[in-house]
């Protein structure tokens, strides 16, 4: 396998536990050397002071941190650390979420497949839920977004993992998750970095399409795995995680689907918002999310975008 410059970005808001922990994980990979660029979202706890001591105690891992000025969420963070890796010749650049760990091989499994074919533009591992050994639920193993409503969804998400796909070198994705992805420079120079309107949330689904449209593929590698414990920055079931998703699956069709599709999310988002108001009446146990769906839907309506107030 022929040696390549690789950057790993890992992007911390608030988390330096977790990615401490996923710092740890990352001492003992193969497919090295490569090098570690901690890009901290403006953390308001104690973040910065606990990565700076990790770094300064781990130098043999060469880490560096790159502490942004403001929250510029998930693309933004990532695009920081994307320019930086650019800048100092990265061949290929993992993003990588700080809540999780990794397997020794996880890196060399994803460049061996990326090199076997120059048109692997964006590559994922195998991802499950939690932490090493701690379940075998699958959190991703591919995607697909729907050729009508262009609802974007894991592949046999959260069921059990049997090995019923590492037979496989490589499987198909309609979209990269950003989870863990190895993306090739030549890739990011043709379509750019992600887009940051998204704030958090379908900005990998959108990057994914625009690489797919330049003839690039999205693949997962069932022989390299990691761990991810989810949602660990928005808190999965939070009024934010709802009213981002409602508002950027909507985004995402108007800005990338055409002219049906478009007008059946719009003409469709109507009916939802007046269940979610029956909901808000009716059902006193789901008002906080039916809340966060109808300001979810009302953004795009009003084409708001980005950080959510």
């Amino acid at each position: 396998m022929v040696q390549q410059k690789i950057f790993i970005i890992v992007l911390n808001w608030n988390g330096w536990q977790d990615t401490i922990q996923c710092l740890n994980s990352l001492k003992t990979v193969s497919g090295g050397p490569f090098n570690i660029l901690v890009v901290d979202n403006a953390s308001t706890d104690e973040s910065v002071e606990e990565i700076s001591e990790y770094i300064q105690n781990h130098q043999q891992q060469k880490i560096a941190l790159l502490q942004n000025d403001k929250n510029y969420g998930f693309a933004g963070g990532n695009n920081k650390g994307i320019k930086i890796a650019l800048e100092q010749g990265a061949e290929w650049i993992l993003l990588l979420n700080n809540d999780t760990q990794v397997n020794e091989s996880f890196i060399s499994e994803l460049l061996k497949v990326a090199q076997s074919n120059h048109r692997f533009g964006m590559l994922n591992p195998k991802i499950l839920y939690g932490e090493p050994g701690a379940t075998k639920l699958i959190w991703f193993i591919g995607s697909k977004i729907n050729p009508v409503t262009m609802r974007a969804t894991h592949i046999d998400y959260q069921k059990q993992d049997i090995g019923q796909y590492d037979t496989k070198q490589f499987i198909k994705s309609d979209y990269a998750t950003g989870c863990c992805v190895l993306v090739s420079a030549k890739l990011i120079e043709k379509i750019g970095m992600m887009p940051e309107d998204y704030f958090l949330y379908y900005e990998d689904a959108e990057w994914s399409l625009k690489a797919r449209k330049q003839g690039f593929k999205c693949v997962v590698v069932p022989s390299s795995v990691i761990w991810h414990k989810g949602a660990a920055s928005s808190k999965a079931g939070s009024s934010n995680y709802i009213r981002y998703h409602v508002r950027n699956g909507l985004m995402f069709v108007s800005r990338n689907g055409n002219f049906v599709q478009i007008l059946l999310a719009y003409l469709t988002s109507i009916p939802r918002f007046l269940w979610q108001v029956i909901k808000l009446i009716f059902v006193p146990s789901k008002r906080l999310w039916a809340k966060a769906a109808m300001r979810g839907i009302i953004d795009v309506w009003l084409k708001k975008k980005g950080k959510i107030d």
